[in-house]
């Protein structure tokens, strides 16, 4: 896969896929992502648009040179710069799942000029304003999260990331899913990090000046990053477009990439680039 070489406070190598031309869109993973997760929605996305899908700071093929653990989303989001400067690009639409959700929040406070629009999908603002999931889902989580399973309690782990029905209605969909995250699984220091960095985000009275095109999505019954955090982004964004994809969790994206790409493509279609 080719990869962009720049500076964040240090060296770094991005791992990238694209696939499709047209108007770049640029989609950003959470916690235990890497860019192949994104594979169920890609190929439809790349019918009518160029995309590109980056392994974050920490995950997949991206190399850090010298890595001081830093896995704010601040310091995160400006991975993202690196890789539209060094593939020459001065505007995106842009999306962030999860954590990476948060990334692109300070990504578009950070550098407004340089988006299309923003979709920000299952995350949150981070402060006081945060709904938290409950302990059990927290540890169930992060217990499962680096450590590759028999495909069995992978699904019964996946429990709290999907809507109950999801296993029966896509099960082929969660096999890969499950399948991708065993392939490139990442260390307990690693979430470690990542944890430590989530805890720091802070958006909202930030959000409120912003003046970008926003999509906010996410899954009807999301236990990880619980629903009622999208809808304060929405608060918070003037004039952002809310959506809910029925019966379906934390990764609706993976459950119902047909209704999630529906949703995407209508709110891309309202902001062209040209």
């Amino acid at each position: 896969m080719p990869t962009i070489t720049g500076n964040n406070n240090g060296p770094i190598t991005i791992n990238y896929e694209e696939r499709g031309s047209g108007d770049p869109v640029v989609l950003i993973g959470g916690i235990t992502s890497v860019l192949q997760v994104w594979d169920l929605m890609v190929p439809t996305l790349a019918e009518r648009y160029r995309v590109i899908t980056p392994d974050n700071r920490g995950s997949g093929s991206t190399i850090i040179a010298e890595d001081d653990g830093d896995r704010s989303p601040k310091r995160m989001s400006e991975d993202i710069l690196v890789l539209l400067d060094g593939l020459g690009l001065d505007r995106v639409h842009l999306l962030g799942a999860s954590m990476g959700g948060m990334l692109v929040q300070e990504f578009a406070i950070a550098h407004p000029e340089r988006l299309a629009s923003l979709s920000i999908c299952c995350s949150n603002v981070g402060g006081t304003r945060t709904i938290t999931p409950d302990r059990e889902v927290l540890e169930k989580f992060f217990a499962s999260a680096s450590k590759p399973t028999n495909p069995e309690d992978a699904r019964s782990a996946l429990g709290i990331l999907i809507h109950p029905d999801s296993l029966t209605t896509c099960a082929d969909n969660l096999d890969f899913y499950i399948a991708t995250r065993d392939r490139f699984p990442h260390s307990p220091e690693e979430l470690g990090n990542r944890a430590k960095g989530v805890a720091s985000l802070d958006t909202y009275d930030r959000l409120t000046a912003l003046n970008v095109p926003t999509l906010v999505m996410t899954g009807s019954d999301d236990q990880l990053v619980p629903t009622a955090n999208s809808a304060v982004i929405h608060e918070a964004i003037s004039g952002s477009a809310y959506v809910e994809i029925e019966k379906t969790g934390h990764i609706f994206f993976a459950e119902r990439p047909d209704a999630s790409n529906g949703a995407l493509l209508d709110f891309l279609a309202k902001h062209p680039m040209n």
